[in-house]
């Protein structure tokens, strides 16, 4: 099979090494892959165009993100400049966020996210009809396994890093519902007091019951836009959730090691902090690597996934994450992954400062998560998934 990968750009080179991973784990597989590099450009369209013209056709179009929206002056597609290929595309962001791209991708094309919610959201809002194939595809580990440890003091001997924290610094705007007002302003913060009130709720469901209290018909097409503001509420969800995951980190005082951008003024929290700045996401993997304990914080994606719990868990690292009912069914909480709760933020920062000070306890957890990640959560198993998506749609 050949296989045609598109990549853009992408901030910390994310979505871009997940494109040279999935072209390596076809590649182990026997397929032809061809990248398609659209990142150093503003116009893909012109690139896509020309490179259309002198590949002939593929067997299988994948993009993350990218190119759904794509359509010529012609008015022809990816897979009509491709002999028919079908097209999958992994939205690896909350997919009602990407409200323009999804509007303008035609109904033939695989659509995967990284929450089976978001699927609903998207089912909910365009029909069950609007994709040919939508489904839920986890992140996959990145980076390479690291050689085991084969006891815990060579784990932390190995692992100078006690807890790693990678990602922008995040934290609600000071105006909530910057050009909202009136009655969308009021319906949009009982949304987010609605969210904030429970562990998890996706942000579809709380925006859909306060429009529905308000005597609002949701399947009347005309209010479609208010329904895609979701994208609004789970934004503040998500920034003011890390925010307070923040300030309660900074208090526990445990040992930091902390990578990505915006940090700079708020360092000062921390009682115990390493600063490296934005790094790539390569780095991040080789920083794993030495650490004992990574944090992750879910972006509000209550039942689907982030990479870092599998990238940690590959490179032979324990972690601590938000609930996500997805983590409780692939790990074992509390054996292989310690899983706090926003409604009891203080007892996570109980568990954290426990794991991080027991490095034979982290062992243990990293040991089992790893093989976990190994037996099922690496690109090369993940890509069935693409192939799968891929003949639903052809």
């Amino acid at each position: 099979m050949r296989i045609l990968i598109m990549k853009g750009q992408s901030q910390y080179g994310g979505t871009r090494l997940f494109a040279d991973l999935a072209a390596q784990a076809f590649q182990r597989r026997g397929h032809e892959v061809d990248i398609l590099d659209l990142g150093a450009t503003d116009n893909g369209g012109m690139l896509i165009l020309a490179h259309a013209q002198t590949s002939g056709p593929v067997d299988l179009i994948f993009t993350i993100n990218i190119c759904g929206e794509f359509i010529d002056s012609a008015g022809r597609r990816l897979t009509d400049l491709y002999g028919g290929a079908p097209h999958v595309i992994w939205h690896v962001d909350y997919v009602l966020g990407q409200g323009e791209r999804l509007r303008a991708t035609p109904s033939n094309t695989a659509v995967l996210v990284v929450d089976p919610t978001q699927a609903d959201a998207v089912r909910a809002i365009y029909g069950v009809g609007r994709f040919k194939y939508l489904g839920f595809f986890p992140h996959p580990a990145v980076g390479s396994a690291t050689p085991d440890d084969a006891t815990a003091a060579e784990f932390a001997e190995r692992r100078p890093i006690q807890v790693l924290w990678s990602g922008s610094f995040q934290q609600p705007e000071a105006e909530r519902w910057m050009g909202v007002q009136g009655a969308a302003r009021e319906v949009m913060q009982e949304a987010l007091d609605m969210a904030l009130a429970v562990e998890w709720v996706p942000p579809h469901q709380a925006l859909d019951a306060v429009l529905r209290a308000r005597g609002l018909d949701l399947a009347n097409p005309a209010i479609r836009g208010a329904r895609e503001a979701a994208a609004l509420v789970h934004t503040q969800v998500r920034t003011t959730r890390r925010f307070e995951f923040l300030k309660a980190v900074a208090e526990s005082g445990v040992p930091l090691h902390i990578v990505g951008a915006g940090w700079e003024n708020q360092l000062d929290r921390f009682k115990n902090v390493t600063f490296e700045g934005p790094v790539e996401m390569t780095r991040m993997a080789e920083l794993m690597a030495q650490s004992r304990v990574v944090l992750n914080t879910n972006v509000n994606f209550g039942a689907g996934s982030h990479e870092r719990p599998f990238s940690a868990s590959l490179a032979g690292a324990a972690t601590f994450s938000d609930f996500s009912r997805y983590y409780a069914q692939v790990f074992q909480p509390g054996k292989t992954i310690e899983l706090f709760y926003w409604r009891d933020l203080k007892g996570g920062m109980e568990k954290l400062k426990a794991l991080a000070s027991d490095p034979e306890r982290a062992f243990e957890y990293a040991r089992g998560a790893k093989a976990t990640t190994l037996a099922g959560h690496t690109w090369d198993q993940r890509i069935d998934l693409i192939l799968q998506a891929g003949e639903a749609v052809r």
